[in-house]
């Protein structure tokens, strides 16, 4: 019996393979793959060390659903599970060869269709580094979305790296390894770069500002954030911000509140507290933030707020949101990207700090 694959019709579909032929298992391996990461976004994530991608990745994954995807995790991850591909690399790594490109592709593609279904997209971080990376990618798995560049100076990118060797006791982060890392990366990315720009897909960010100031841009170059699964339940619950200082009283009230009205309160504080103890990937990022001293970004307060909202929102008449929002920024980002567009909704606001005047506007699309 013949063996192959069937041919693509126009359309999404296959066609029947002619008769007398049996489907090629690979074949229908990579329809499934091609169906499973359907509509989902791919970005290209490019930028030199030290140029604060991963900080921006972090924000990313937090307000856009994303799957942050690090070439370099997923071959350690590999190595570490002691797969047959893993033993291989092992193997390539030990003899100091470089990891062929189709290895690569092949841990990117499985890991992408292993999380579409909980994933929005995917931010593909490390890869590619070199313009012919970058069309494999695309002919193998599919094609690019957008590309993120985030430009840094050399300067810039040395003193953040020699910064971080303080504490992060990294062999590679010395002076004489950063050159040779910063004049690698120039060397292959500026011809990646003219690349996707005459295919009008990147994205030049001006990495040398603060953190927020980079991420309003790449909010700009990605569009607004889709909508979360099961959005939709909040549609019709009344949502609630409790305003006051320490020691003004909130808490008895928000208690007195849960007990007449049937909502929900929800602390920020404890939100995060909790997500440190839950030990998950989110957890542990946010046990790094808070020991190295920094502020918890915005976009992972909203994510948490709006999970809990989401998970609760089946059996809560509304929301009583505790601590957030503590300035004007921070309640417009909840109510665009928390409570979404939605036909009809409820923004309510405690206007002091005990006498309790409950206050629902509504508002129309």
């Amino acid at each position: 019996m013949l063996r192959g694959c069937p041919r693509r019709d126009s359309g999404t579909g296959l066609n029947h393979s002619p008769v007398g032929w049996e489907v090629d298992p690979k074949c229908v391996r990579t329809y499934e793959e091609a169906t499973a990461l359907k509509g989902k976004k791919i970005i290209f994530v490019v930028g030199g060390p030290g140029c604060g991608k991963g900080t921006q990745c972090d924000r990313i994954v937090e307000k856009y659903g994303y799957t942050h995807l690090s070439t370099g995790d997923l071959l350690r991850d590999e190595v570490k599970s002691g797969s047959a591909r893993g033993k291989k690399l092992t193997e390539i790594m030990e003899q100091g060869k470089l990891v062929p490109m189709e290895t690569v592709l092949e841990l990117l593609k499985d890991a992408m269709v292993a999380r579409a279904g909980k994933s929005n997209g995917f931010l593909i971080d490390g890869y590619p580094r070199e313009v012919k990376q970058g069309t494999t990618f695309e002919s193998t798995i599919r094609e690019c979305d957008t590309v993120l560049y985030f430009e840094c100076a050399a300067k810039t990118m040395t003193e953040r790296l020699l910064g971080r060797a303080k504490t992060s006791g990294r062999a590679d982060d010395n002076e004489a390894t950063i050159k040779k890392r910063l004049d690698t990366f120039y060397t292959a990315t500026e011809p990646l770069v003219k690349y996707y720009e005459d295919k009008k897909k990147l994205n030049r960010i001006n990495a040398e500002r603060a953190i927020d100031a980079i991420f309003q841009d790449v909010v700009k170059a990605l569009g607004p954030a889709p909508p979360a699964a099961g959005q939709d339940k909040l549609q019709g619950k009344r949502v609630i911000f409790v305003v006051g200082g320490p020691g003004c009283g909130k808490g008895t009230q928000c208690d007195k509140i849960v007990a007449k009205y049937g909502y929900t309160h929800l602390s920020t504080g404890d939100l995060l507290r909790d997500e440190v103890k839950s030990g998950s990937a989110r957890g542990k990022k946010l046990t790094e933030i808070m020991e190295q001293g920094k502020l918890v970004p915005m976009e992972t307060v909203l994510a948490l707020l709006k999970d809990a909202m989401i998970a609760r929102a089946d059996k809560s008449k509304g929301f009583l949101i505790d601590g957030y929002p503590r300035e004007i920024r921070q309640g417009t980002e909840f109510e665009s990207n928390t409570l979404g567009k939605t036909s009809q909704h409820w923004k309510d606001q405690i206007v002091k700090d005990i006498g309790l005047k409950l206050k629902a506007d509504k508002t129309g699309a």
